[in-house]
């Protein structure tokens, strides 16, 4: 029996992934989530090397980040694997790979060539670097950009060394910056008839992520310093003590300051002259911190975000991991959704985060088992049951 799942936006978008680790794998992600048709090329016998991570082919990094994909196993460095990907050009929409540059023009696979057999084609290539300049050959890693593209310059305390933010960020927002391209020159093909190349890369993400930082500094060249949890230009907003743990707090406008001062009741602070502009406010951060904190510190983080809610000041408890899922309005959202896998039983995931009126954005199926689709998918381009069998006995696929 074939399976349904909901219709999606990108409903009828044909897209061949060539990716692996994450920036790649997280544009193809949201891609299937739309409803795209996802079909992730693989190689024979190992496959995309997260499969393997800890020993486990399902293991929750390649679930998550493979989901609502078909995967089919074909060897590309062979003749005939590289002849049936061209067979498979010419009735795909679109093409992401984020290898270095180099790969698919030495395996004559590059974007000349396969535009050349289908014109319409969308080809997205994400990279640690980008297509050419200096760096081209190099390979990228998500921490390797945020060094080399300034994030953990501003990333850590004052007195602290250079730290890495948390999460991947230039291999998440790499993702996002291909699925915009793609999304691009898939409607500008609506009124040119023609595809196109798209490219993002990790260093440039970097680069773009740094945003008014950055764009302070190219009008004045003053060097950004790391203001841990801090706010450049605003004061208070960032990051407090509390009896029990840490609150974060935004009260970087005047109004808001005075709402703050009001909630925590010291209206004195309204007219102390160390506080009473946003730059007096900043230039004194020492003493409005120590101020703060010594009246925070003699609650729990709850009382102080229901006194700070009351007063209609934004504010939050910084939460772990339990308190993140187990959450209120991230359990309303459902920001986590459940599927079942007949190998790992009960698999939960990060939703993407959009929703739409019309189309569900939504998981549609799990990450598949390597080659799983093989058959099926030779079959819907037309390869008859003898030819398939046969590229499988040559392990071309």
């Amino acid at each position: 029996m074939t399976e349904t799942y909901p219709e999606g936006p990108l409903d009828g978008l044909r897209v061949l992934d060539l990716t692996q680790f994450m920036a790649g794998p997280y544009c193809t992600l949201i891609l299937a989530d739309m409803g795209a048709d996802v079909i992730k090329i693989e190689r024979p016998g190992g496959g995309d090397q997260i499969r393997e991570w800890h020993g486990n082919p399902r293991n929750p990094m390649f679930m998550y980040m493979n989901r609502g994909k078909r995967s089919l196993t074909l060897d590309l460095k062979s003749e005939a694997g590289r002849a049936l990907f061209l067979r498979l050009v010419k009735d795909v929409d679109v093409v992401v790979e984020n290898f270095r540059p180099t790969v698919m023009e030495k395996l004559g696979l590059s974007y000349e060539t396969l535009a050349v057999i289908n014109p319409r084609l969308v080809y997205c290539a994400i990279s640690g670097y980008g297509s050419d300049g200096p760096y081209r050959e190099k390979g990228g890693f998500d921490l390797i950009a945020q060094a080399a593209g300034g994030i953990m310059h501003v990333t850590g305390e004052p007195d602290g060394p250079p730290t890495s933010v948390g999460l991947p960020i230039t291999d998440l927002g790499s993702g996002m910056f291909g699925v915009s391209g793609i999304l691009a020159a898939c409607w500008q093909r609506l009124r040119t008839g023609r595809g196109q190349r798209v490219e993002a890369s990790l260093l440039e993400t970097a680069v773009a992520f740094s945003s008014w930082t950055g764009a302070v500094y190219l009008a004045g060249g003053k060097e950004p310093t790391r203001q841990g949890s801090r706010h450049r230009q605003s004061a208070p907003y960032q990051r407090f003590n509390t009896a029990d743990g840490y609150l974060v707090i935004g009260a970087g406008t005047q109004a808001l300051w005075e709402r703050l001062a009001r909630a925590l009741e010291r209206p004195e602070w309204i007219g102390d002259e160390r506080f009473t502009t946003n730059e007096q406010r900043v230039a004194h951060r020492g003493e409005l911190e120590e101020e703060l904190e010594g009246v925070l510190a003699g609650a729990s983080t709850a009382h102080w975000v229901g006194v700070l809610d009351e007063g209609g000041i934004p504010c939050a408890p910084v939460n772990d991991y339990a308190r993140l899922f187990a959450d209120p309005q991230v359990r309303h959202r459902e920001c986590v959704v459940e599927r079942e896998d007949p190998e790992a039983g009960t698999v939960r995931l990060l939703r993407t985060p959009l929703r739409m009126s019309e189309g569900a954005v939504t998981v549609r199926r799990l990450a598949p088992r390597l080659g799983e689709h093989n058959r099926e998918i030779l079959a819907e381009f037309g390869l008859e049951p003898n030819e398939i069998d046969t590229l499988a006995e040559q392990g071309v696929i």
